[in-house]
């Protein structure tokens, strides 16, 4: 009797501690926020678009998207305010479930507001525990809206097309928090992808794609110019990922163009202080593969292979040149060398280098040097439409 009533009692208490979900939130209440486009407009004011989910029409895959009509699986929908928290104020008065952004993956901005600076924005997003500060930020080119409203036709929604492009191996990642640390860097300036609409060439019904540009150049946290091409790629290989997949043009020595993809790519920064002049010896290691050949070269003659090699190591030492001599053009570090520097000589930093960088980097002496390997010709080592002396 008496461990019947010791269990009841539990049971009572146990009712009364736990009273259940009772704050409980449930999905079909919620609207989750794909990703999130903000503009600065005209009057100085700041414009949010979010890109939401419509669950009624999520039943079956429909290729395509954009816009706001009925036939589409998502909406967007956007407002103007005075701060960020008042344009998704003002958003969630006529919207019938709560916004979550918890599983927002990019954030993009618009190219004036990058223009004029970042700062507000990393004060709003840190302060809700919602937002991930591993969400992609991306720049893009003119209005961020207008990305928004793009209609890729591989993905179902604008915002996944987004965020397959910025994920990609040849893309250097760089999320919200790596935007903020490179901020605080001694001797290094952010940059940030960016990003552009596109419209399809050719096609029976045209779309609006989304194109990777490039980087975008941040003195501070104010963009000032962009990154793109060979300068892009230059800045890749400075960033020396492990694994990076760019497709690059070389020219062999008749003029003869050749089209190799680099998939893996090994930096090495060493920073050195000679007669008190800045030294970077920058070397890389790059393995390559041959994707066509118009140089019509026997690759299977050593000699031919070499000639490959050093085209490629030509170009990669070509495109790191072009993109420190934008960073120099600019009178930013959008290279970070200036950060390799502080972490060498601290202190020959902070008495010598830090109140005039990153105009030292134009007096610096780079030393480049890049080392090709060619690890795969394909399935051929001669076209085998070319002639042949006869035997």
């Amino acid at each position: 009797m008496i461990r019947r009533s010791a269990a009841l009692l539990f049971i009572l208490l146990a009712a009364f501690i736990l009273p259940g979900c009772w704050d409980r939130t449930e999905i079909n209440d919620m609207a989750f926020i794909l990703t999130s486009g903000i503009d600065l407009e005209d009057d100085g004011k700041y414009r949010i678009s979010v890109m939401v989910p419509l669950p009624g029409q999520m039943g079956g895959a429909s290729g395509g998207g954009g816009g706001t009509s009925g036939d589409k699986s998502y909406y967007v929908d956007s407002e103007v305010g005075e701060t960020y928290r008042e344009c998704l104020n003002q958003l969630q008065k006529r919207m019938s479930r709560r916004m979550f952004l918890a599983h927002r993956r990019t954030i993009i901005v618009g190219e004036a507001l990058a223009k004029r600076g970042l700062q507000d924005l990393y004060d709003s997003t840190p302060r809700s525990p919602e937002n991930r500060m591993t969400t992609y930020l991306i720049v893009a080119k003119g209005k961020a809206s207008d990305m928004l409203m793009s209609t890729p036709r591989f993905e179902r929604f604008p915002s996944e097309a987004v965020r397959e492009l910025v994920k990609a191996r040849g893309v250097i990642d760089i999320n919200f928090k790596d935007f903020g640390v490179a901020l605080s860097l001694p001797g290094a300036d952010p940059v940030a992808v960016y990003m552009a609409v596109k419209e399809s060439e050719k096609s029976e019904k045209p779309s609006k794609e989304v194109e990777f540009k490039g980087y975008a150049q941040f003195r501070n946290d104010k963009m000032i110019g962009s990154l793109e091409n060979d300068e892009a790629i230059g800045l890749s290989l400075l960033h020396g990922q492990k694994m990076i997949i760019n497709m690059i043009t070389v020219q062999a020595e008749d003029g003869s163009k050749m089209s190799v993809r680099i998939y893996s790519s090994s930096t090495n920064i060493r920073t050195t202080l000679i007669d008190q002049q800045v030294h970077f010896n920058i070397n890389i290691q790059l393995t390559a593969t041959m994707m066509e050949d118009k140089t019509k070269y026997d690759l299977s003659q050593t000699d031919n292979v070499l000639k490959v090699e050093a085209a490629i190591s030509e170009y990669a030492k070509n495109t790191i040149q072009k993109t420190i001599d934008s960073s120099i053009q600019h009178n930013v570090d959008s290279t970070q060398l200036g950060s390799t520097l502080w972490r060498a000589y601290p202190e020959q930093w902070a008495s010598q280098f830090e109140k005039n960088w990153p105009e030292g980097l134009k007096d610096a002496k780079l030393d480049i040097q890049v080392e090709s390997q060619l690890t795969d010709t394909g399935l051929i080592y001669d076209n085998i439409t070319k002639e042949h002396a006869p035997k």
